[in-house]
C-alpha cells in the first residue's frame, strides 16, 4: 500500500501544473520530499496517472530492464519511468545483484526465510502408530513448551508480587 493516496498525489501535480509552483515550495507546503513530487509529476506527464506498486518482478523482466538501460545508456530514474517501476532504487538494486551474483542472482527468490519448521513435528496418524523417533520428537517438543509456559507463569507471579510490595510501600508512605 502506498504511503500517499492517489488523490493527494493528483492534488500536488495539478497545483504544480496550474500555478507553476516549484517543487521546493510544494515540498515545504505539503511536507513531501522533492524527489517524490518530481516522480509524481513525471509519471503523470508520461502516463496520465500514477504507477501502481508491483510487489514481484520476474527474473526475465529484471534482465530485460537492465539490458534496455545498458543499450540506451539511461539513468536508473529514466529506466524506472519507462518500465513503470515506482522506485528508481529498485533498478539500482537489481544492477548490484546482477554485478555481484550474475544472471542467476536475478532469478533467485527474494525475502526472508521462515523461522517455522516446514514439517510438523506431530505425525498425522494415530498415536498408537507413531515410531519411537516420532514419539521422542513429540515428547521433546511438549517438554520445551511446558518449560516455556512455566517460565512465563513464574515471571507473571514475580511481577504480581513486585506490584503488591510497591503498593504496600506506597500505602505505608502515605500514612
Amino acid at each position: 500500500m502506498s504511503k500517499y493516496s492517489e488523490e493527494f498525489k493528483l492534488k500536488i501535480v495539478q497545483e504544480h501544473n496550474e500555478t507553476r509552483i516549484g517543487e521546493k515550495k510544494l515540498e515545504k507546503k505539503y511536507g513531501v520530499s522533492r524527489s517524490h513530487i518530481r516522480e509524481w509529476i513525471k509519471q503523470y506527464e508520461l502516463k496520465g496517472s500514477f504507477f501502481k506498486p508491483k510487489r514481484r518482478f520476474s527474473g526475465e523482466f529484471k534482465l530485460k530492464v537492465l539490458n534496455y538501460q545498458q543499450e540506451h545508456n539511461l539513468s536508473d530514474y529514466q529506466t524506472a519511468l519507462i518500465f513503470e517501476i515506482t522506485q528508481a532504487s529498485t533498478v539500482r538494486q537489481w544492477r548490484k545483484i546482477y554485478i555481484t551474483g550474475g544472471t542467476e542472482a536475478l532469478f533467485q527468490k527474494q525475502g526472508r526465510r521462515s523461522k517455522m519448521p516446514k514439517k510438523s513435528l506431530i505425525p498425522n496418524k494415530p498415536r498408537e502408530e507413531w515410531t519411537k523417533d516420532e514419539e521422542l520428537a513429540y515428547l521433546r517438543m511438549e517438554n520445551e513448551y511446558l518449560k516455556k509456559y512455566l517460565a512465563l507463569v513464574q515471571e507473571d507471579e514475580k511481577k504480581k508480587q513486585q506490584q503488591k510490595k510497591e503498593k504496600e510501600k506506597s500505602q505505608l508512605s502515605e500514612n
